[in-house]
């Protein structure tokens, strides 16, 4: 697969949503290597003024502390290590939108005071963004498949599905119409559009530490959340594919691109 083509193919359709980024002050509920992955890359973002910690312990260091009043900050997100129910009502009092990186029950999507915007990881939300990608937008009467990978114990059989490299071809699971899910053992992780037709097959996707992965997602959606792009109300990450991938660009995600015709 050709690799640094981030921002080549996707700048022109990304071109309305290319604004300057707004100052923004994110909360994170953290306790895991992917929370504490996506404080460092929110803090590496020059838009975001503050990262407020939920654990009044955490070290105060340069733009991060314990959160003093989390109405003064713009939204809320968690990496699951919190009840999902105690976080919306402090996001609910605080009038702040909350992001969590864990799915919520589809019946669960509806109005709300606050925008509550779920499922802000690989599975969900980065598939999602990679179908924004100009390369994976279907072409009529093309088949394409979705891919992405979880823990658990490599499959000996099922649907092949190519991943870029360390990943490469992994056997996968259906999880759904056009899903299929791989599961890993190791550090690894990754999501894939692969589009097949008339014209040839095209293949977007991305493999990196998994931890990293999430983090960069969840941290992505965060910023969005912050900046409002989602309305009030229950509602997957994957609803703003567009924004994401803008968002994911920006963080420097790189993607990898392949053609059969090239």
């Amino acid at each position: 697969m050709h690799q640094g083509q981030r921002s080549v193919e996707s700048a022109w359709i990304m071109g309305a949503l290319e604004t300057t980024p707004a100052v923004v002050r994110i909360a994170l509920d953290t306790g895991s290597e992917v929370g504490n992955r996506t404080l460092r890359t929110l803090l590496s973002e020059a838009a975001v003024d503050h990262v407020g910690i939920l654990d009044a312990s955490a070290p105060r260091r340069d733009r991060a502390g314990p959160v003093a009043d989390l109405a003064s900050y713009d939204t809320l997100v968690s990496d699951g290590t919190t009840g999902v129910h105690t976080l919306i009502g402090r996001a609910t009092v605080a009038g702040i939108p909350l992001v969590l990186w864990k799915d919520l029950d589809s019946s669960l999507n509806g109005p709300g005071p606050i925008a509550v915007v779920h499922g802000a990881n690989v599975a969900t939300a980065l598939t999602a963004a990679l179908t924004a990608h100009p390369a994976a937008r279907p072409i009529e009467h093309e088949t394409v498949r979705i891919g992405w990978t979880e823990p658990g114990k490599p499959l000996k059989r099922g649907r092949p599905m190519h991943f870029p490299e360390p990943i490469g071809s992994s056997w996968t699971k259906r999880r759904g119409p056009d899903r299929f899910v791989a599961f890993r053992n190791d550090e690894w992780a990754g999501a894939v559009i692969d589009s097949e037709g008339t014209t040839g097959r095209r293949i977007v996707g991305v493999s990196d530490h998994g931890a990293y992965l999430e983090a960069i997602v969840l941290a992505a959606v965060a910023l969005e959340a912050a900046a409002g792009t989602f309305d009030s109300g229950f509602q997957p990450a994957s609803s703003k594919p567009e924004h994401l991938l803008n968002t994911l660009d920006r963080l420097e995600l790189e993607l990898a691109v392949w053609r059969s015709n090239e």
